[in-house]
């Protein structure tokens, strides 16, 4: 029987959290039955797996071990070779598109970091540019339901990026996305998938002077059926309660969030308080403004957990303190029983044993052809990151679910206005009052008159309900090594795309465009 984790998002009225795929992930698991690997022969794979290594596609209704319906790929990660992404993206590219939604990210990330090398002294018309515009728009215009555009990050000038990308302000990265916006505009094949104007900004000043300059992008009445249909909420409109707020009600009042299908996505951040702050906004927006909004969040945090060799455990969803908790696992090559079970249950961990995740034996060869010193190897890594995923949607959810019942069991008695907020919770002793609080604090900002001298009175409040800004954080860091300590495989190269936090801001941000 499939585990189905997907299946209250939305009857509940979730906001809809997406794993952001780790590429590493998917390719291997994609290149495995397509024959394009022998590296988990028949003998390696669980013998649990009674689907095989197909189990593990988060994404197939059918196989899967655990079935989630939503998910998030980067372009910037994938073979934009149509015919190619089916064989090394196979996992999310083959998809049943009747029963998944698969959001793409444009790889701006790569692009504005430099890690891809491209010409930037002949940005609007150089043969790299024009083919590498082109094979982003047309890969996700082919696999993913809702697709980002094409930015240039803010963060684009900084110094550690200056001398990749040439770039040395911020409005030449606002420039150089608009310039993107026109071909996407002019090039697309509306109803092929549904763009997202990604928004930046690092406060209030910066976020309206981006969005003032490409809000015409989502207009039907300058761009008709070409204009984009949705938004992706980047820098600080992600972890920044206020900034999103505020940029929320302006895009209210500007009409613009009108439409059959408004899908707006909040880029890198997961923790547990946030899914409730998304879905408490959702509902405001869906009873005021459009019921046909629909708000989802991303993080790779089960990846990139999984590559430093932590394993999720169950979350603390205590009222003081609601976090994602992880455990170091030690290895060894030398266990005593092979069948012995794996610590963790769940639809992933009962299938396991400790052979399975401690595969490599003493006199073992890695794939460097060189005794193996750690008893972990890629399946390992991937294995965990399975788990991991299962663990953060289970957490997410279980969340989700405290929430709804605590308020409504104590919307009534919840007063705003005479807040008590302390290390200790005093409305409920499963959820955090600030939870609580927020749930009420928007219900009433999307029905006040004065919505942005709310959100000013409120401020103290409202920090502390910011979030950390994990933004685009690399599925492969460099440190994630397999088989052996201080040896990367080739697969592991391949895999590594170089990607760090993207917004470790400057001091100066405010002045950013002074």
């Amino acid at each position: 029987m499939v585990n189905d984790l997907s299946k209250n998002n939305i009857s509940s009225g979730y906001a809809i959290f997406l794993p952001a795929i780790s590429n590493f992930y998917v390719r291997k698991i994609s290149q495995h039955y397509a024959d394009k690997t022998d590296m988990f022969p028949p003998e390696r794979i669980p013998k649990g797996f009674e689907h095989g290594l197909d189990g593990l596609n988060i994404l197939d209704k059918d196989k899967g071990y655990v079935y989630y319906s939503h998910g998030l790929y980067s372009a910037g990660h994938a073979n934009l070779d149509l015919e190619g992404s089916k064989i090394d993206d196979g996992m999310v590219v083959n998809r049943n598109r009747e029963n998944t939604v698969l959001v793409g990210d444009s790889g701006g990330y790569q692009i504005g970091s430099g890690a891809w090398k491209l010409d930037w002294s002949n940005f609007e018309t150089g043969a790299d540019w024009q083919k590498t515009r082109c094979g982003i728009m047309t890969w996700l215009e082919e696999y993913c339901d809702y697709s980002m555009t094409l930015d240039i990050p803010m963060w684009g000038y900084l110094p550690q990026y200056r001398d990749r990308t040439g770039l040395k302000t911020p409005d030449e990265c606002l420039e150089k996305t608009i310039f993107n916006h026109k071909f996407f505009i002019d090039n697309r094949i509306p109803g092929k998938t549904k763009f997202l104007n990604t928004l930046h900004g690092a406060n209030w000043e910066t976020s309206e002077k981006w969005y003032e300059a490409v809000k015409q992008f989502n207009d039907p009445k300058v761009y008709g059926n070409r204009a984009f249909e949705g938004y992706a909420m980047a820098g600080d409109h992600a972890g920044d309660a206020e900034l999103l707020l505020r940029r929320l009600i302006r895009m209210r009042d500007d009409g613009l969030l009108a439409g059959d299908d408004v899908w707006i996505h909040v880029l890198g951040i997961s923790v547990l308080p946030w899914g409730c702050y998304l879905t408490a906004i959702q509902r405001q927006l869906r009873e005021h403004v459009n019921p046909n909004i629909t708000i989802s969040f991303d993080a790779a945090s089960p990846y990139i957990t999984a590559s430093k060799g932590l394993a999720y455990d169950y979350p603390d969803l205590s009222a003081n303190a609601w976090s994602y908790k992880t455990k170091k696992l030690n290895w060894r090559q030398d266990i005593s029983n092979d069948n012995q079970p794996w610590m963790y249950e769940g639809a992933i961990g009962s299938r396991l044993n400790m052979r399975d995740i401690n595969y490599m034996q003493p006199g073992m060869l890695n794939r460097n052809k060189k005794e193996a010193k750690s008893s972990w190897d890629s399946l390992s890594y991937i294995l965990i990151q399975a788990h991991n995923t299962e663990y953060h949607i289970r957490g997410m959810q279980d969340a989700l679910r405290r929430f709804d019942h605590e308020y409504e069991m104590l919307r009534d008695k919840i007063d705003i206005h005479n807040m008590s907020l302390g290390k200790t919770s005093v409305l409920s002793d499963v959820v955090p009052d600030t939870v609580l609080y927020f749930a009420k604090f928007v219900e009433e900002l999307f029905v006040s008159d004065n919505p942005m001298d709310m959100l000013s009175d409120f401020k103290a409040f409202l920090r502390k309900c910011e979030g950390s800004r994990v933004q685009n954080i690399s599925t492969t860091p460099d440190f994630m090594e397999f088989e052996e300590a201080n040896v990367k495989t080739e697969e592991f190269v391949d895999a590594v795309k170089g990607k760090k936090k993207e917004y470790s801001t400057p001091d100066t941000v405010s002045d950013l465009f002074a």
